[in-house]
């Protein structure tokens, strides 16, 4: 099976530059029309189910690119992003100045290890294919999905350690895709635009 996975559109604390995990924000203009011009793609591609993380913008973006289409939508916990801790609501540009994002130091303030975060989402996924007839829709979160293909994508892995900052390597409304057959996970598209 296809899991075609996007990154929410552009929301309130994406356009301010605060930190956004568990908590959470609604779309912008620019967000909802990243997502609808992102429905148009998902017209051609048939679609089993639509999954989101349970977050507004996850949610939000999940019913304006499948707009009135009968796809069943699912919410998995799994799927949300990377929790920050008490950075929660932070301003970026006051934790890392330079643009360098730097994980650990969320660890530092009770935030959640990416390796766990990506761990969950792969269960998910895997799970998707034993209980789905079909190809699927995720929407989720550009920290999580980042170190999704990391741990799963070589190439995404050599790409990601050269940039940085999470909203180069997965740009909202971006569209990622990989094969679950067995339980084994293949990345056959990085993230991009469409």
């Amino acid at each position: 099976m296809k899991i075609y996975i996007v990154r929410h559109g552009n929301t309130l604390f994406n356009h301010l530059g605060r930190v956004q995990g568990w908590c959470d924000s609604p779309l912008t203009p620019l967000g909802i029309q990243q997502a609808k011009e992102l429905s148009e793609y998902f017209l051609s591609i048939p679609l089993a189910a639509g999954y989101h993380s349970g977050s507004e913008r996850a949610l939000d973006t999940l019913d304006l690119i499948l707009n009135d289409r009968p796809v069943p939508r699912k919410r998995d916990k799994r799927l949300k992003e990377v929790y920050f801790g008490d950075l929660e609501g932070a301003r970026v540009k006051d934790l890392f100045p330079d643009g360098i994002a730097i994980p650990e130091l969320f660890y530092q303030y009770g935030g959640e290890d990416r390796h766990h975060a990506a761990l969950r989402f792969t269960e998910a996924c895997k799970e998707m294919e034993q209980n789905e007839k079909g190809d699927v829709l995720v929407v989720s979160h550009g920290s999580v999905i980042r170190q999704f293909l990391e741990e799963n994508s070589m190439s995404f892995f050599q790409m990601s350690k050269e940039i940085k900052v999470t909203r180069d390597l997965i740009p909202n409304c971006s569209v990622s895709v990989i094969e679950v057959q067995h339980g084994k996970i293949e990345v056959t598209a990085l993230p991009k635009i469409l």
